[in-house]
């Protein structure tokens, strides 16, 4: 499958959909953090029943490694359930 063509450097936006819990967060921040970032996610919507939250966090991506790599790192975190 071809990745669709993007101009670097580029402001990227990613929504994290995790569990709500504090431990999710710290490994979300962590891994932001491991890659040279300094932004922390804005938690936005709160499932119904309280177990999930929707953080936002918007950043300068300057190439496809890094944008792919930051976009791995992050879906591997303890507790994200969808990245996107």
């Amino acid at each position: 499958m071809n990745k669709p063509e993007l101009e670097f450097p580029l402001h990227w936006e990613y929504k994290i959909i995790a569990t709500r819990t504090d431990e999710a967060f710290a490994a979300i921040c962590a891994t932001i953090t491991a890659h040279g970032f300094a932004e922390i996610p804005c938690a936005s919507n709160v499932s119904r029943n309280g177990s999930y939250v929707t953080y936002t966090v918007c950043m300068r991506i300057e190439s496809r490694d890094q944008l792919d790599g930051l976009s791995l790192a992050l879906s591997g975190c303890e507790g994200v359930k969808y990245l996107l």
